[in-house]
């Protein structure tokens, strides 16, 4: 009984802000709570005579539109119909002005009872956003105002009046206290919510993970010996038939060296999360010799290594896996733009994150690589595997980073990856664990 109570007016902490219909529920529901108490009141108002026999009728009618309004948006919404967000302060516009009325008629804003007024400066700062709540606001101090200024006095209040130039200021405060403290608890309550949710959904992402890393390593087992028995009788088929050039032996050589390299592809692309050895290094110290080596493996290769010159970015990551990671970065870049045009190396960020950039003179990101982001085996390359991007994609969600894509204005692609930065007072050593 208690928990059927409880979640009949429990609030939409968790519903979704561009769906109103579960806060128009709600509302319904707190409104009969609010009708229903304002019938049980009056009994109670004409005995103590706030509320006087021959208003009474005025009294009554007002709660029976508001019944009447109220059943109307319950009928309309369990037939279905999807109403617009804007319902939401029109709703609450209408619960003031019937309340606002309601007090008018009982001793305006020397009513005891005025202090439900501000239960709606809650509920516009919870329900509604920015504007939209601040507007709300002002609407029910303006009721406010025009209560305090034309209300019926009933006899039995009039001896004990605070005035109105003590009262108006200190209902204001109230109101203003309430709706800051609302609003800031709410905005609190939905950013806590997104967090939670990313945080499940990057839990997911991290279990498939896992279970792609599990199936990557169980094919790389059971195909590994039939393919290398394959390969080595077609060469020796070769040899003791002299068919070394024939051209349909050539191409099944290659397409199962081909597939041997899938596979060993596969294997290396696979992170464990829970084996890896985090440390807290200088990410710039690290992307730079990363790219001192990757400059001495090609040649003709030219990096522009920069940095924003504003001292250490310190990041917590696995320094071998982090290294890996940017090397696939630039073997992609280097794919896509050749060997004879630079690439540039950023290292960057802010009070709380640090930002690594590789940005190449290609042709920009392949629509299918930037919507499969994340997806294995998704490549435009001739040659190309679809594992490389892959694995920083993996390796960012796995410590807790962000690796988004996109065009350089100039012409080429960028692969932005973003650390939360840690703040230590350490020098983390890197120089055993940067091996490119």
């Amino acid at each position: 009984m208690w928990e059927t109570i409880r979640s009949f007016f429990a609030p939409p902490i968790a519903a979704d802000p561009a769906q109103s219909t579960t806060q128009l529920l709600w509302i319904v529901r707190l409104r009969w709570l609010a009708i229903s108490a304002q019938l049980i009141s009056i009994p109670v108002a004409l005995e103590f005579e706030v509320l006087e026999p021959r208003l009474l009728p005025a009294f009554v009618a007002v709660i029976a539109l508001l019944a009447s309004w109220n059943i109307a948006t319950w009928f309309t919404l369990q037939r279905g119909w999807k109403l617009q967000r804007a319902q939401i302060p029109v709703q609450l516009c209408v619960d003031i002005a019937a309340l606002s009325t309601l007090l008018a008629l009982t001793g305006g804003a020397w009513n005891p009872l005025v202090p439900i007024l501000f239960v709606h400066t809650m509920l516009g700062a919870m329900l509604l956003e920015g504007r939209t709540s601040l507007v709300l606001f002002a609407v029910l101090i303006l009721c406010l105002a025009l209560i305090q200024a034309n209300s019926h006095i009933p006899p039995e209040l009039e001896g004990s009046l605070l005035p109105a130039v003590m009262l108006f200021p200190a209902q204001l405060i109230i109101a203003g206290v309430f709706w800051i403290l609302t609003a800031w608890l709410s905005r609190t309550l939905t950013a806590l919510q997104q967090h939670v949710v990313a945080a499940r959904e990057r839990k997911t992402r991290i279990d498939r993970l896992r279970a792609v890393g599990a199936l990557a390593a169980g094919l790389s087992h059971e195909f590994a010996t039939p393919l290398n028995t394959a390969q080595l009788r077609l060469s020796r088929l070769a040899r003791s038939e002299g068919l070394q050039e024939n051209s349909d032996l050539v191409t099944a050589r290659e397409e199962l060296e081909r597939c041997g390299e899938v596979l060993r592809h596969m294997a290396g692309s696979q992170l464990e999360p829970e084996r890896l050895s985090f440390t807290v290094v200088d990410i710039g110290d690290l992307a730079r010799q990363v790219c001192s080596s990757m400059a001495k493996v090609y040649k003709g290769l030219t990096i522009h290594f920069h940095t924003d010159g504003r001292g250490p970015r310190r990041a917590l990551v696995p320094s071998v896996a982090f290294s890996q990671a940017l090397i696939n970065l630039i073997e992609n870049a280097i794919e896509s733009a050749g060997e004879n045009k630079p690439i540039d190396v950023i290292v960057r960020g802010g009070f709380d994150h640090v930002d690594l950039v590789v940005a190449d003179r290609g042709e920009g990101w392949p629509a299918m690589v930037r919507n499969h982001l994340g997806e294995p085996f998704v490549t435009t390359k001739q040659d190309g595997v679809g594992l490389g991007l892959y694995y920083v994609h993996s390796l960012a969600e796995a410590i807790g980073a962000q690796l988004t894509l996109e065009d350089r204005t100039d012409g080429g692609a960028i692969a932005h990856v973003s650390l939360p930065v840690v703040r230590t007072g350490e020098r983390p050593n890197t120089e055993t664990e940067t091996e490119a």
